[in-house]
């Protein structure tokens, strides 16, 4: 069963014209959702037993905005998590903060209630860029938090660079990350500026690719923010994830091995007992369900819906989409270990296919994507799905 718990906080300020999340603007169930949320890990728990005595490995808030929210409602649940399932000693225990909405109140509350890693979502340092962005603060704001919370006690910090947004330069890159370094960063989420269906940036942009950064730019600006990453001693170690050595995400990692975890909230997913599963994305409908239910009951019916149920060999033919995204790419030995069958016996024509292209190599025990190979991740994944 799911070692590790995701727990989705679906209230924002104000919601970013680019991103496709389910979150929803205003704090006005907050309330009654955390408390929902509180009983959803005590039912999940209660039939769990084996996770409750020997304690999870990894806790993810994410959103949304979860430093939006009374900081004590997310404290709260982070102790109804404790006290229901255990938690390990040395568990990764992380919150995504916004800096608009992140006090030193807030800082030391989640410190204190035994987060220690943050992931911070300042996307850039440059004000202009900000703003194309429609983010609620400023390069300063950004700073202010980093400081903040460095002064609450914490040291794995994370922060999120979007590239290739209208009007950034990859010289521009490269200044955030010198200074992200400079501020005590130890993790960097680059991520590239993608048009999400149904976003205002989609509407804004569609039609209007002369607007964009050239697909040329934006993966040239990727590739220099790997390699000055790398230099920093901020390795890169996923497509989209860079860290000092000790600062690579537990959580994130356990989702690119396969594993199991606890999902919890509205429009949040998890995977447990072999079933990939997700919650509507609806607070109102959460709410609904969740206000009938009391500790020791079932999952509620209709909390959750069934995605996908992964049998042996759905996850042997899964593994390749999730572990080429890693630099380690799929290892020769693991994958055996793990399925009993060789890896090129499985997925022959497929590595073939790509090494001719270019876009793999299979040496030293690892397949795994080249430099090229990055740029057309999806294709080359495409090939293992069949």
């Amino acid at each position: 069963m799911g070692r590790h718990i995701y727990v989705h906080n679906p209230f924002c300020a104000r919601k970013c014209p680019y991103c496709g999340f389910y979150s929803e603007e205003g704090t006005d169930r907050t309330e009654e959702y955390y408390r929902c949320a509180g009983i959803e890990t005590q039912l999940w728990a209660s039939g769990n037993i084996e996770d409750a005595d020997d304690g999870i490995d990894t806790v993810y808030f994410g959103g949304g905005t979860p430093s939006f929210p009374d900081s004590g409602l997310i404290c709260g649940l982070l102790n109804t998590i404790k006290s229901s399932f255990g938690i390990k000693d040395d568990a990764e225990i992380t919150i995504e903060i916004n800096p608009s909405s992140l006090t030193k109140e807030k800082a030391e509350a989640y410190r204190a209630a035994g987060f220690n890693r943050v992931s911070v979502g300042v996307q850039s340092l440059s004000d202009s860029v900000l703003k194309t962005l429609g983010r609620l603060h400023d390069s300063a704001g950004a700073k202010d938090a980093l400081a903040m919370l460095r002064d609450a006690g914490f040291t794995n910090i994370s922060a999120d660079l979007i590239i290739g947004v209208p009007g950034q330069t990859a010289e521009g890159v490269i200044s955030d990350i010198e200074q992200f370094v400079s501020l005590g960063v130890k993790h960097i989420s680059t991520y590239s500026l993608t048009l999400e269906e149904g976003t205002p940036f989609y509407s804004r942009y569609t039609g209007r690719l002369e607007d964009l950064v050239p697909p040329e730019d934006e993966r040239a600006m990727y590739h220099a923010s790997r390699r000055f990453l790398a230099s920093c001693g901020i390795i890169p170690y996923e497509i989209s994830n860079s860290a000092c050595a000790g600062f690579r995400s537990v959580h994130n990692g356990a989702y690119w091995e396969g594993s199991e975890y606890y999902a919890i909230g509205a429009g949040a997913h998890g995977y447990t007992g072999g079933i990939r599963y997700g919650h509507e994305d609806s607070v109102d409908e959460y709410i609904r369900i969740m206000s009938k239910a009391k500790p020791g009951d079932k999952i509620p019916e209709g909390l959750i819906y069934v995605e996908e149920q992964m049998g042996p060999e759905d996850r042997m033919r899964e593994y390749p989409f999730l572990r080429l995204r890693t630099s380690e790419g799929i290892e020769v030995d693991v994958f055996e270990r793990k399925f009993g069958r060789d890896v090129h016996e499985v997925f022959g024509d497929a590595i073939k296919a790509n090494i001719s292209r270019g876009l793999l190599e299979d040496k030293d025990g690892r397949i795994r994507l080249t430099e090229s190979g990055l740029d057309f991740a999806d294709a080359v994944i495409r090939d293992f799905l069949g």
